[in-house]
């Protein structure tokens, strides 16, 4: 019966979320948008003050067409600095980033440095992985009705979506990941989409389970999830990925250049974060998700997973102001967020 119920209420949710990328409630706090992007930084849009090891920087990628992306790249370095943390957090209700960042600052976990916006939502609850302290927080969504079979009817799939997440062992890794109903909603990662992919239209027919081939089970520290994976093994899969996760039609828009938020890692344990804005937002077209992953390659990054985009695409300085250009023109309310802190 309680899984039967819980199928049900998946079904009441998801079916909602027409529009899975950049949904979510809209926040109504207003902010004046950054000078030159913003931060207490140099003229290269590097800023100052923040800990040992840890780097937020604005960058600026041109085009051949014309257009460019202006973003912003955070780099943690927790082997310099052991005080520096990655948390996968979830607010007690959906807010702002900023507002996320005051909630942190003030629960004592530690001091914030850096706050962005998480996975995917819709109306204020969240679709996407989230484990905090070892403990599921947010499980993924187990299904979707956004993709449409070969006639163009809509129909039902069980979606195996990325996530990024730091095991016990001190590593950050990214995997497939599906929340099994036969282990009570435990998340276990699986080598590839199962079969599934959105361009060819073919699809499982029915959810993985924990018995599917390839099935672990996974139990990282923190993770966040959402998708696309972008970097794994340090190769960039993001447009196999985009639609082997399903994600093409449910409003990702992985193939133009949009608004993007995304996390990922280097061998030697530097979490890398990056934010750029897009929709012309500080003159700024966005990446694609294969030029994300690009970006991220770039930085020497062996693992990346693209999160929330479009309007929800914030990043937190650590004074508590917004870096970068939001596309909404306002602070989007956001069910989970990334949180470097130091502590």
């Amino acid at each position: 019966m309680r899984k039967r119920v819980f199928f049900l209420f998946a079904i009441v949710l998801l079916s909602a979320s027409c529009f899975l990328a950049s949904c979510g409630g809209g926040g109504s706090s207003t902010f004046t948008y950054p000078s030159g992007g913003g931060g207490s930084g140099s003229g290269d849009g590097t800023t100052t003050s923040y800990p040992a090891g840890l780097t937020v920087s604005q960058f600026t990628e041109n085009f051949s067409d014309g257009t460019k992306c202006v973003g912003w790249v955070a780099i943690a370095d927790t082997k310099i600095n052991t005080k520096l943390h990655f948390a996968a957090y979830q607010p007690s209700v959906a807010s702002t980033p900023t507002g996320i960042f005051t909630q942190f600052k003030s629960s004592g976990a530690g001091t914030p440095c850096v706050v962005t916006n998480g996975g995917y939502f819709y109306n204020g609850a969240s679709l996407s992985l989230l484990i905090h302290d070892g403990i599921v927080k947010s499980i993924a969504a187990q299904i979707d009705y956004n993709c449409t079979d070969q006639k163009g009817k809509s129909i039902l799939t069980y979606p195996v979506r990325g996530a990024f997440g730091l095991t016990y062992s001190g590593s950050f890794e990214v995997q497939w990941i599906y929340c099994v109903a036969d282990q009570a909603n435990k998340p276990y990662e699986f080598p590839s989409t199962m079969g599934n992919d959105e361009q060819t239209k073919t699809y499982l027919s029915s959810p993985v389970t924990s018995k599917s081939a390839g099935a672990v089970q996974w139990s990282p520290s923190e993770a966040i999830g959402g998708g696309p994976i972008l970097v794994r093994n340090s190769l960039n899969v993001a447009v196999a990925s985009y639609w082997g996760e399903l994600l093409d039609a449910g409003g990702t828009a992985g193939l133009s250049r949009q608004p993007r938020t995304a996390i990922g890692a280097t061998s030697d344990g530097k979490v890398i974060v990056i934010v750029c804005d897009g929709r012309s937002q500080n003159g700024s077209a966005g990446f694609t998700l294969n030029e994300l992953a690009a970006k991220f390659i770039s930085l020497g990054a062996v693992c990346a997973v693209n999160l929330d985009g479009g309007g929800s695409s914030e990043i937190v300085g650590k004074d508590g102001k917004v870096l970068n250009s939001p596309s909404d023109g306002t602070e989007r309310s956001v069910p989970t967020a990334v949180v470097l802190y130091e502590k």
